[in-house]
């Protein structure tokens, strides 16, 4: 098993029960010192040979430079945190059936504790934290900032602490917004604020009974009834690749008055799974989601096990209502091959669910698992993206290629190198949204390049982490009977370290519309947990909104629009080879029928003559069979002639 607390360490999973970070390592596994970064017997070779050991200092100051945001994106608000999510991938935003648009971020609150930038000398530097919120009505961002402390009733005290929330939107129109909080005289606990109206900036707090341990992170679904749903799990401290627990906690509907000091209004914290459901006892990250019939799901993997997906029909997760569908069936007894040319691979920690109506959509990260004697080992090697919902079942939507990202294998092989950064693979942070009218899935993720790569940054360990990688946001798009479109890089900024995203379920007008964190200067990594090293120095974060318009979506221009007579016709559709181009019109001399691909590049071009129809042998301009995917047919000359999308199988 990998373990990353803060930077990458390399666990081999056996079957063995669960033992502390600071216990001596278990047998049949290999654990990367905290400190150094090198497994026992790289530590003890080094010795022998007299090297000493890597220092953690980092140096006082880097030279930084401003960097852009992606093309078209905008600044909602900016914040010194860098953990928009520690793990658990909640929705933070949300596209409302008349096109509003609400998002929820982690922000920190200057004004208490201590100032910003933050005082790198004091104790505790950073300033409090809480979630912040905005609204984009009618073209116009509105409510930018906290999130008010909730009306509690007199009884508790907010101590204006917390984050790491979600959002959600009430049938009512009213926006939900979650976070843990710590209240004075009562605990800290995952909770969610709940708007008094539409549009209201007052909130009132529904709240989670209090029990130990507390269940932070929270995430909260509204469903069709008018009920809530609050996810919440038990962190291992320190840690961050699976969680101790998680529960729910269940609002059947709001309104209720809070009593001091233990009135709370929401039912109690109920299990959902049991831990023999998982290879060790604990689970990695869960994601939840509601369905348009009432239905509350949480997906959840298993780091080198299984992925699950666990739905309760009402949302109570009481007994009854409750139905676990395993997606995957791994088992160790596959891994056989002991080195890269392994072609098996196994969850990661990060999983994310989406509800395209009643149908669930599961996406996750995996890592390529290998035989070394006993045990199971994982590598960040070829990493992939893979989708699941119950029609399509199991598929790869991304897989890294040889030559993209090899570099951040080299620590799993004890060897000098970068990281992707904290809590991250070479392909990772999967979520799956879709378009307003559910014809198209998207699925995207964050991506890390060799190419790509802040040397400044080295997670304390100079001389062993060669650097951290500038983060990406990908997307791929598919349709009913059609295959996955090639990746389409949404931010590609070389030197901007894109991050902590989250894609709406609903995304409206053939584009892609996400919220995340971008730095202002050309610094990867998180400050706040230590990627960028000992001594980081201050990293501003800004909050930014994109809509990206995707290259392989048909549903971007309205019907209306587009000449519906003038198409051009293709069979077969799916094809394997050869295709036939039956054209609206004879051609002309200088007419041209182009074959174009989802990156918008001609990869042949046909001259129509005075012909009506065409074939075309699925190859381009030098002889060479193109590759299997989407691909568009258009006549160069007429734009007024709609171009036709096709299938091309191998």
């Amino acid at each position: 098993m990998r373990r990353l607390s803060p930077f990458v360490l390399l666990v081999l999973l056996t079957a063995a029960p669960a033992i502390a970070r600071e216990s001596a390592n278990p047998r049949g596994r290999v654990v990367r010192d905290i400190v150094t970064g090198m497994t026992v017997s790289d530590a003890a070779r080094r010795s022998a040979q007299g090297a000493p050991l890597a220092s953690s200092a980092t140096p006082a100051s880097v030279t930084v430079s401003p960097v852009p945001l992606p093309a078209g994106a905008i600044v909602l608000d900016s914040t010194w945190y860098d953990l928009q999510d520690m793990g658990s991938l909640g929705a933070r935003i949300v596209i409302g059936a008349d096109g509003r648009v609400y998002v929820t971020y982690q922000k920190d609150y200057c004004e208490l504790g201590g100032g910003c930038p933050p005082n790198l000398g004091s104790p505790q530097p950073y300033p409090n934290r809480a979630m912040g919120y905005a609204v984009r009505t009618a073209g116009l961002w509105d409510h930018r900032g906290k999130v008010q402390d909730p009306d509690l009733w007199g009884c508790c005290l907010t101590e204006k602490l917390g984050g790491h929330g979600s959002i959600a939107l009430a049938p009512d129109g009213r926006v939900a917004i979650s976070q843990h909080m710590n209240e004075e005289g009562c605990d800290l606990r995952g909770i969610f604020y709940l708007q008094d109206a539409v549009g209201a900036t007052t909130y009132t707090g529904e709240l989670t009974p209090i029990i130990s341990p507390s269940y932070l992170f929270p995430q909260v679904v509204a469903t069709t009834d008018g009920s809530f749903t609050v996810f919440g799990e038990v962190p291992k401290g320190g840690q961050y690749d699976e969680v101790n627990d998680f529960r729910i906690s269940h609002l059947a509907s709001p309104g209720a008055t809070f009593g001091c000091p233990v009135g709370w209004q929401m039912g109690a914290w109920t299990a959902v799974a049991p831990p023999a459901l998982f290879r060790d006892g604990k689970p990695a990250f869960p994601s939840m989601a509601a369905a348009s019939d009432g239905r509350v799901g949480i997906a959840v993997g298993d780091f080198g096990g299984n992925l699950y997906l666990i739905e309760s029909s009402d949302g109570t997760f009481a007994p009854a209502t409750v139905r676990t569908r395993p997606i995957t069936a791994y088992s160790d007894a596959q891994v056989t091959a002991t080195d890269s040319t392994s072609t098996q691979f196994r969850p990661y920690i990060h999983c994310h669910l989406a509800y395209n109506d009643t149908t669930p959509n599961v996406v996750w990260s995996e890592l390529q698992a290998r035989r070394s004697g006993a045990n199971v080992v994982y590598f960040d090697h070829r990493s992939r993206i893979l989708h699941w919902d119950s029609q399509r079942g199991i598929e790869v939507v991304k897989q890294v290629a040889a030559g993209e990202a090899d570099r951040y294998d080299d620590l799993d092989n004890g060897l000098n190198g970068p990281l992707s950064g904290f809590n991250t693979i070479s392909v990772d942070w999967p979520q799956v949204g879709f378009s307003a009218d559910g014809r198209e899935t998207y699925v995207a993720w964050q991506r890390y390049a060799d190419t790509q790569v802040d040397a400044t940054a080295d997670a304390g360990l100079p001389g062993i982490v060669t650097g951290i990688g500038f983060g990406d946001i990908c997307i791929s798009v598919a349709r009913t009977g059609e295959s996955w479109s090639a990746a389409q890089n949404l931010t590609n900024t070389p030197a901007t370290d894109e991050r902590f995203f989250s894609l709406a379920a609903r995304n409206s007008n053939g584009r892609a519309q996400l919220v995340f964190q971008a730095p202002a200067t050309d610094q990867a990594g998180v400050t706040v947990i230590g990627d960028r090293g000992a001594t980081p120095g201050n990293l501003l974060r800004r909050i930014a909104y994109l809509e990206a318009p995707l290259t392989a979506s048909v549903v971007g221009v309205p019907p209306a629009a587009v000449p519906s007579i003038a198409t051009i016709r293709v069979s077969p559709n799916p094809t394997h080879g050869a295709v036939a181009f039956a054209l609206p019109r004879a051609g002309g001399a200088n007419d041209w029928l182009e074959v174009i691909g989802v990156d918008g590049r001609a990869v042949a071009r046909l001259a129509t003559g005075a012909a009506s129809a065409l074939r075309w042998d699925g190859r381009d301009a030098s002889g060479h069979p193109v590759a299997a995917g989407i691909y568009f047919a258009r006549l160069a000359s007429d734009p007024s002639v709609r171009a036709t999308r096709f299938t091309l199988l191998r």
